[in-house]
């Protein structure tokens, strides 16, 4: 089983371990920006996580690490709300799993308890989006019960998304 929690001070080398291994990779995901300056990221996820101080088009979000036999697999982040721009290429539901542990069903994983969390705080359903090249993150979110909505064009990002509805 997966444990998530939100980042403190003392994962500040597990965190930025994970990310390092994402650029070495010549990847990112989410959270990436800023992680360089741990003390200013770290502020950020805390005002994400209490809805304060946020950027313009940002909204309260709980973003956990997610760990496994005391490694840092993953990162999940979930939304409690949606703007306009979320609702059509965003959703509730980001994630990602650090390079060296892809294909070991981590995100599926991931997703499957993000649903049962997500469920506890009173949502009745997820909008989860992947670009449409993205076959992995496709499959987790089919595998965890996704339904096809719609297929659109980001403009903003220039990359076209396929949005599923996830019913808890």
């Amino acid at each position: 089983m997966l444990t998530f929690r939100l980042p403190g001070e003392a994962d500040r080398e597990e965190v930025m371990a994970f990310y390092r291994e994402f650029e070495e990779s010549g990847g990112t995901c989410i959270g990436f920006g800023g992680w360089r300056d741990y003390d200013r990221w770290l502020q950020g996820m805390k005002n994400r996580h209490t809805g304060k101080d946020l950027p313009e088009g940002y909204v309260r979000e709980d973003f956990d690490l997610c760990w496994e036999d005391g490694a840092l697999v993953g990162v999940f982040s979930l939304k409690f709300k949606l703007t306009d721009y979320l609702l059509a290429f965003g959703g509730h539901v980001g994630h990602a799993v650090r390079p060296s542990r892809r294909q070991e069903g981590i995100a599926a994983r991931m997703l499957a308890q993000g649903k049962e969390i997500a469920r506890d705080l009173g949502f009745s359903r997820l909008l989860c989006v992947c670009d449409e090249d993205n076959t992995a993150s496709e499959k987790v979110i089919l595998r965890n019960g996704g339904v096809l909505e719609d297929t659109r064009f980001d403009p903003e990002e220039r990359v076209t998304v396929k949005r599923y509805w996830i019913a808890l």
